[in-house]
């Protein structure tokens, strides 16, 4: 009878420590349409800076503007299943991405890039760290694209069209603000 209140004892206070719950939701996330974004860096190399645009630091960036979303929900009814530390419960999965990006200038860039120039070769993916990388900006797939640019303007009125596809939902065309530099 011991022998059993004791394995009594230490299943249920197995049960009280791993208190981890087993409900977990899966989100799946959407992208409906997409936005950009002209952004330069502070001087502590933060981005997105918009207060004032240093030539030499400037960018772009694509995402998502609009998702929908689908929540589903699980419940584990067994206990004592896990001795071991909690995971986050909850887990996100992107359905479609933003894809096949081509950036042009809407006004003279530099002697090389005029206006309706494709700027694609002078763009560098910017990772979430601040480093940057040659990538080709056509293949890039993801919700948010970050690039930074590898020279600077020649000239001080600064547009650009960037076009692209929304996986299963078809193509975009957005165009930045107008950013005139001082």
């Amino acid at each position: 009878m011991k022998k059993f209140i004791f394995a009594l004892m230490i299943y249920f206070s197995g049960t009280i420590i791993s208190c981890c719950s087993d409900d977990r939701t899966i989100t799946y996330n959407t992208v409906e349409s997409a936005n950009v974004l002209l952004f330069s860096f502070d001087e502590n190399g933060i981005f997105p800076y918009r207060d004032m645009y240093n030539p030499s630091e400037l960018g772009i960036g694509i995402y998502a503007d609009s998702l929908s979303t689908r929540v589903e929900m699980a419940s584990n009814f067994s206990t004592m299943d896990k001795a071991y530390a909690c995971t986050n419960p909850n887990e996100v999965i992107y359905i479609n991405t933003i894809d096949s990006l081509n950036v042009t200038t809407v006004f003279d860039f530099d002697d090389n890039h005029l206006a309706g120039s494709n700027i694609n070769d002078i763009l560098l993916y910017l990772d979430d760290f601040g480093e940057t990388y040659e990538l080709n900006v056509n293949e890039v797939s993801s919700i948010s694209n970050h690039f930074k640019f590898s020279i600077e303007p020649q000239n001080d009125s600064l547009q650009f069209k960037i076009s692209g596809r929304i996986t299963e939902k078809g193509k975009f065309i957005k165009t930045t603000e107008l950013v005139i530099l001082k």
